[in-house]
């Protein structure tokens, strides 16, 4: 049976977002299963497995992850995952725009215009792209959520309570 609510977010995403929900960070860093974590400039190699756009995708979004803190042992199968999705979607999307996006049947008496099996399969993978670039910290929104190390803003609530006990 599913767990009710939202899923619980990473300790990292919960700093990186600020912390709006106040919890107490010491005790959830506590509970955490410790894995290898990738920091600046340190990632793993694409697997050799992956294709070529796939590869190029990995080699583009691991830096990323890895310069924020958000990249860890137990993140690279979804990683590998993610960028098989998008040079899936990359594949489908270059064969419509070489023979375009739907085709003609003949019927008994009339011409049928059908989509062609591309764009459902461009749509599925991209939809399951999305979906890990917001597991992952990658959309414009999950991003808009997050506040890097050092870029942490004070609300005027902390400002005064420093000010007070100073």
């Amino acid at each position: 049976m599913a767990t009710p609510g939202r899923k619980p977010k990473p300790t990292q995403m919960h700093i990186l977002n600020g912390n709006p929900s106040k919890i107490r960070l010491e005790d959830r860093i506590g509970k955490e299963v410790k894995v290898k974590e990738y920091g600046p400039g340190e990632y793993p190699e694409a697997p050799e497995w992956l294709d070529k756009v796939a590869k190029e995708e990995w080699n583009r979004v691991a830096p990323l992850l890895a310069e924020c803190k958000l990249l860890s042992e137990s993140d690279t199968k979804a990683l590998e995952a993610y960028c098989k999705c998008w040079s899936r979607y990359v594949e489908a999307e270059k064969q419509m725009d070489e023979i375009g996006s739907t085709i003609f049947q003949p019927n008994q008496k009339s011409k049928y215009i059908q989509q062609l099996p591309q764009v459902a399969i461009a749509q599925k993978y991209l939809k399951l792209c999305k979906d890990f670039m917001t597991e992952f910290g990658l959309t414009p929104s999950s991003r808009g959520r997050m506040q890097l190390p050092g870029e942490q803003d004070e609300d005027e609530m902390e400002t005064l309570f420093r000010k007070a006990m100073h």
